[in-house]
């Protein structure tokens, strides 16, 4: 919602005419464009910053296809590079900056489900990426299973966002008003599934204190 009220806010205010320009010094750059932009996107991510403004950002710049590949790229490598800081930092400091109780929830899910549970956690919002980025780090996940289950993971909310992203040029277009659609859907159900985990792992915990 605060995304959806921000981009039209920019878009009242002539937003429209500076994305033009960008766009074509984006475009004067040729293949390199989406490069370095995969390249910020990803340093980004390793510093913890919200990635859905970036993601819309690359559908403006780039448009759907183009624009879906370099933020699943950039957005791969930022998750690999954080997990490899978080494995070589080790959990007192990720801790420190992740918060020590979100932290272990998230290193016993992790722990336990491996691929599984990335994948999921990327499809529901139950933790910011970021931070499933660096717990994953710490907890007993496997390399090619964290960056496989958050590739594949990533593609419905990237695509939803870079589409976003790419109609603000045509509010009336129908793309814009689709775009939308998917992401009340997307966040409503991801909302519900994350609600219901939530309520089964209450549940586990419950049947286990009980033995």
């Amino acid at each position: 919602m605060v995304l959806l009220v921000a981009l039209g806010s920019w878009v009242a205010l002539g937003g429209a005419d500076l994305l033009r320009e960008v766009r074509q010094d984006v475009d004067s750059l040729g293949l390199w464009g989406p490069v370095a932009f995969a390249v910020c996107y990803a340093l980004a991510v390793t510093a913890l910053l919200p990635g859905s403004v970036l993601t819309a950002s690359a559908g403006a710049l780039f448009g759907l296809p183009l624009g879906v590949g370099a933020v699943l790229v950039g957005a791969t490598a930022g998750a690999a590079l954080s997990f490899g800081l978080a494995r070589w930092l080790g959990r007192p400091v990720v801790a420190r900056h992740a918060g020590s109780g979100r932290l272990a929830r998230l290193d016993a899910y992790l722990t336990r489900r491996g691929f599984a549970a990335v994948l999921l956690l990327r499809l529901v919002p139950l933790f910011p990426f970021s931070v499933i980025n660096y717990g994953a780090g710490v907890a007993g996940v496997r390399f090619s299973s964290y960056v496989t289950a958050t590739a594949l993971g990533i593609i419905p909310g990237t695509v939803v966002y870079t589409g976003l992203g790419g109609s603000l040029g045509d509010p009336a277009s129908p793309g814009l008003w689709g775009a939308l659609g998917a992401l009340v859907v997307l966040s409503v159900g991801g909302g519900w599934a994350a609600r219901l985990i939530r309520s089964r792992n209450g549940e586990t915990s419950a049947a286990a204190d009980g033995r």
